[in-house]
């Protein structure tokens, strides 16, 4: 909003203008944002990361990314999940972690060492597991567990298809000109 140049100013903090072609860009920028973090968000509550993963890598995705991907997927829900299990462990050791912002920041520190300790072991467990499942053998694997498709969610992809080739189209013949 402040450092987008413009030529209508609508106030003045200290050496920054607030410019009407700021506001709009800084408008767009948080549309955007919303935008991207709600698409998002709606992603990772409707989809098991596990069935997500495993159809990537049944399309071809090679296994070492899949892997990658389902741990990014899965990190931070264990990492709440860990640190809400150690907070309950401190507070019956007599942690005070409610209260006022001081006792609270008080009370993060010393969840901060077992939260990264856990995780470190927990990664150290997994690539142990996958070294003993030959998850790093050379070849394709042969996956046991097919996602079935319904029709209508084949229809319903095969159209969206069709409607993003259409709008890509569109965008590229100069027709779709509003959108950004």
């Amino acid at each position: 909003m402040f450092t987008r140049a413009g030529t209508t100013v609508l106030f003045t903090i200290g050496p920054f203008d607030a410019t009407l072609e700021g506001v709009d860009f800084a408008g767009q920028t948080l549309v955007r944002l919303f935008a991207i973090s709600t698409s998002i968000g709606l992603f990772g509550l409707t989809t098991d990361p596990r069935a997500f993963v495993l159809d990537l890598e049944r399309r071809g995705l090679s296994p070492r990314f899949a892997f990658v991907a389902l741990a990014t997927l899965e990190a931070v829900p264990a990492m709440v999940e860990r640190a809400n299990v150690i907070q309950s462990a401190q507070r019956a050791r007599g942690l005070d972690t409610e209260g006022s912002v001081r006792a609270r920041l008080r009370g993060v520190l010393p969840l901060v060492g077992p939260v990264i300790l856990s995780s470190l072991t927990e990664v150290e467990e997994r690539s142990l597991a996958l070294e003993v499942r030959a998850f790093g053998r050379p070849g394709r694997r042969h996956l046991l567990w097919r996602i079935p498709d319904s029709s209508v969610q084949l229809g319903v992809r095969a159209l969206l298809l069709l409607a993003l080739i259409g709008l890509v189209a569109l965008r590229i013949s100069g027709t779709l000109v509003g959108l950004p």
